[in-house]
């Protein structure tokens, strides 16, 4: 239909359906043929461009369905033609059909079926038997009513009743839910009983009911703020309107020309993990962005995927759709995912344009900072607010003088000449170096941006300029000469080597080194520039260590290790610190070598002491403990004095052993602390205790959980407290509460005991309230390796004193 005027004139009754178009060559829209035509026939709706409200318009006047496209979409219009055409009569007369003319009734698209006056059914053609899901053979004969007994709740049974007994057609639209089926039904009574034309409209009303949520993901979409939110968006609606589960949306990234994924659903991340990008052209998603079509594929040669739709999102990306195996992918929810891909194709542009319109702003207004355009005549006709400010003239004062006001003849000359290079080149701007001269004569450095206003013909066109006060500039540049004369001279004196470099690629290649490094290296200056920093002093099995440190320092971490590097006297030790600045291919960076060789022997040879010793001292307990043995079975007359000798002989060799588990304890490395509960910790520890000393009555008392930063080494240190508590208490039952209680900051556990109580001395040293000497150190290890490794958490230990007993409290920071 070309216009709403002749709808009526050119619909006759031999008209199987309607194709209208939205816009009309007399300048009305489709929807008023829709009125005019009153469903009388269907009709498919189609528009140019997709269009949700007038979709959701035309459905609501009858439309059974839409379509958006130009040419290209013919042949889904023969299609759907196709799907919904119905027979062009449709009177009383046409339900007078019997068994013998089931033939014809066989070649009609739409679903026919007939019943007797006892409402038995007397025929029914192949498209109706199918959308019942049965056979013909199996309703003749049948009562409707005992094979659809539902159906007499719904308006079936009070339709076709009143079209019996009034002798009148009926028309109406239905939802028979045990087939999960929507009918379009004509009903038209005869002289032996009922003849029904239907039509399956469950994809229409489907449509209908996606609507409102179309438009509304529609606005959404146009109202966001950013592309990742419409990704969002766009695939909330997949999966919430279209129950399509399986989606994703990626976005072309320019820089590498791929379709990097941004947004999913969960089932998909969850039944196919984390999905790859695709090159343009690769795959399904690079080649319906690189073709801008859309295509369906089914099957596909996905694990857990039966069909996908890949959509384009025009120069952004695309939607992947998918359904697993079981699942249906319907027209509808291809149509309906079509016109959100558009949609959403429509909002990215919308927001890209914004974002250039707001960046467009933006540059406007650094440019106002101070501005000035100049006509033809070479006269101010605009002045910035800021630019009049700078000279200390009122703008109104500027507005029609000349540039001679503020600058002097040689710049004026400077500045024609600029105008007539302009004209005759493809620059687009060039900028002049110069002093503005105020009101009251003071003459200030700016750089004024000269650019030619746009002009149609040859005349001499105007100017517009943007004005730069250069005078903090000048001052920069002359506090940087002076920073860089500082730093040079920090460069050349400090005493560790240290060498400027650039990255090229990822190999720091030498610019300049200090003489610390020439003295250490045994490489002078001219040699090293130019070379690479690895080439010139790291061993051959450093080189995988050094490429990381590299990478590292390249991405941007500042990076310290213990290296290994070759000398001008040997290999050494050195402590490596390195630093990178700059992007893209301007990164730069510097590398500090600290000599650490003295100090890794002091390390090596106390290592060996230490280990000499605590082995030795082991050793020679043992010896001093099977001494007293025989001693004790030789001269049992004092054996006080035999069990005193072995009681200190073992507390010597456990004080070794204690000594090795606390640096075992406190080798940890910090930095990788988290927060977590640390009452199963307490609990480990209670456990232990116990154990031990099954003399002890110990209690403990947790909440549920209690979350501070710690690891398990608080099981070592709260059995250190528990065992001190217990050890110097000389009562037959010790006993020890230990009560965990969350706070503000963190968690506080006080571990409490009846005992004498630790001496002032001794919670002074460890608070460090006092200073460690040969006569004041302590009695043991226990409350040090508390105190360590509660400090090693970032946290604090603490005494109480009581009445009987003390209490030790640890407390811990949250995080």
């Amino acid at each position: 239909m070309s216009s709403a005027a002749d709808a009526n004139d050119r619909l006759d009754p031999d008209v199987d359906c309607v194709l209208v178009e939205h816009d009309l060559d007399d300048g009305a829209d489709g929807l008023a043929v829709l009125d005019a035509i009153d469903a009388r026939c269907p009709v498919i709706y189609r528009t140019i461009e997709p269009d949700g409200e007038v979709a959701s318009a035309a459905s609501a006047r009858g439309a059974v369905h839409y379509l958006h496209g130009g040419d290209d979409v013919a042949e889904r219009i023969r299609t759907v033609v196709g799907d919904v055409a119905t027979p062009h009569r449709r009177g009383p007369d046409a339900g007078a059909a019997s068994a013998a003319e089931s033939p014809v009734l066989e070649r009609i698209d739409e679903a026919y079926v007939s019943f007797d006056a006892d409402w038995r059914f007397t025929d029914i053609n192949e498209r109706g038997a199918a959308m019942l899901d049965t056979v013909p053979e199996a309703l003749v004969g049948e009562v409707v009513w005992d094979v659809f007994p539902d159906a007499t709740d719904l308006a079936y049974y009070e339709q076709y009743v009143h079209a019996v007994e009034t002798g009148e057609p009926v028309s109406f639209e239905e939802y028979y839910e045990p087939l999960d089926l929507w009918t379009s039904n004509r009903a038209y009574p005869t002289a032996d009983g009922l003849v029904v034309f239907f039509q399956d409209i469950t994809e229409r009303k489907r449509y209908q009911e996606m609507l409102p949520g179309l438009l509304q993901t529609t606005h959404e979409m146009m109202q966001a703020e950013g592309p990742e939110e419409i990704a969002g968006q766009l695939v909330a609606a997949t999966e919430e309107l279209l129950s399509l589960d399986l989606s994703i949306v990626r976005f072309h990234e320019p820089a590498t020309d791929q379709l990097v994924p941004v947004e999913g659903t969960t089932a998909l991340s969850e039944t196919l993990g984390d999905r790859p990008s695709y090159a343009v052209g690769e795959g399904g998603p690079g080649a319906v962005f690189e073709s801008g079509e859309p295509t369906y594929c089914d099957p596909v040669d996905i694990e857990g995927v039966s069909a996908v739709l890949y959509l384009p999102l025009g120069d952004h990306g695309t939607l992947s759709a998918g359904v697993a195996p079981g699942d249906e992918f319907g027209a509808v929810e291809r149509q309906t995912a079509e016109l959100l891909a558009a949609n959403a194709t429509t909002a990215l542009d919308r927001t890209e344009r914004r974002e250039r319109l707001e960046l467009f702003e933006r540059v406007i207004e650094s440019i106002e900072d101070m501005l000035y355009v100049l006509g033809a005549d070479e006269r101010f006709v605009y002045v910035s607010e800021p630019f009049a400010e700078f000279t200390g003239y009122d703008r109104d004062e500027l507005v029609g003088g000349t540039p001679a006001m503020v600058v002097d003849r040689k710049t004026l000359e400077r500045g024609r000449e600029v105008v007539a290079e302009l004209r005759h080149c493809d620059e687009r701007s060039r900028t002049i170096q110069t002093e503005l001269e105020t009101r009251d004569g003071e003459r200030r450095p700016v750089e004024v941006d000269v650019a030619l206003l746009p002009n149609g013909d040859d005349a001499e066109p105007g100017t517009v300029a943007v004005v730069r006060d250069v005078s903090a500039l000048q001052e920069t540049r002359q506090r940087l000469a002076i920073e860089n004369e500082r730093f040079r001279y920090l460069f050349d004196h400090i005493p560790d080597a240290l060498v400027e470099f650039t990255f090229e690629g990822t190999e720091p290649v030498v610019e300049s080194v200090n003489p610390a490094f020439e003295r250490t290296f045994g490489i002078s200056a001219g040699h090293a520039v130019g070379e690479s920093v690895n080439d010139l002093i790291v061993p051959e099995e450093s080189h995988d260590q050094a490429k990381q440190l590299d990478e590292a320092v390249d991405e941007g971490s500042v990076q310290t290790e213990e290296v290994e590097r070759l000398t001008s006297t040997g290999l050494g030790h050195f402590l490596f610190r390195g630093v990178s600045f700059g992007t893209g291919t301007s990164r730069r960076g510097f590398c500090i070598y600290t000599d650490i060789s003295d100090q890794k022997e002091r390390e090596s040879r106390l290592e060996v002491l230490h280990t000499v010793l605590r082995h030795n001292l082991r050793t020679e307990m043992n010896l001093i403990e099977g001494y007293a043995e025989q001693l004790q079975r030789r001269y049992d007359d004092d054996p006080v004095l035999l069990d005193a000798i072995r009681r200190e002989a073992n507390q010597v060799a456990d004080l070794s052993d204690t000594a090795r588990r606390v640096e075992r304890a406190l080798d940890r490395d910090d930095d990788r602390l988290v927060a977590t509960d640390v009452t199963r910790y307490v609990e480990e520890a209670a456990e232990t205790a116990r154990k031990r000393f099954p003399h002890a009555d110990l209690t403990v008392s947790t909440p549920e959980s209690a979350t501070a930063v710690a690891d398990r080494r608080l099981v070592f240190a709260l059995s250190n407290a528990i065992e001190n508590a217990v050890d110097h208490n000389d009562a037959e039952q010790p006993s020890v509460d230990v009560t965990v209680e969350t706070t503000d900051g963190g968690v506080e556990i006080r571990v409490a005991d009846d005992g004498p109580g630790i001496p002032k001395q001794e919670r002074d040293l460890v608070t460090g309230e006092r200073d460690i000497t040969q006569l004041q150190h302590g009695s043991g290890l226990g409350l040090w390796a508390i105190n360590w490794i509660v400090e090693s958490f970032g946290g604090s230990i603490s005494f109480e004193v009581q009445e009987e007993g003390s209490v030790v409290v640890l407390r811990f920071r949250a995080q």
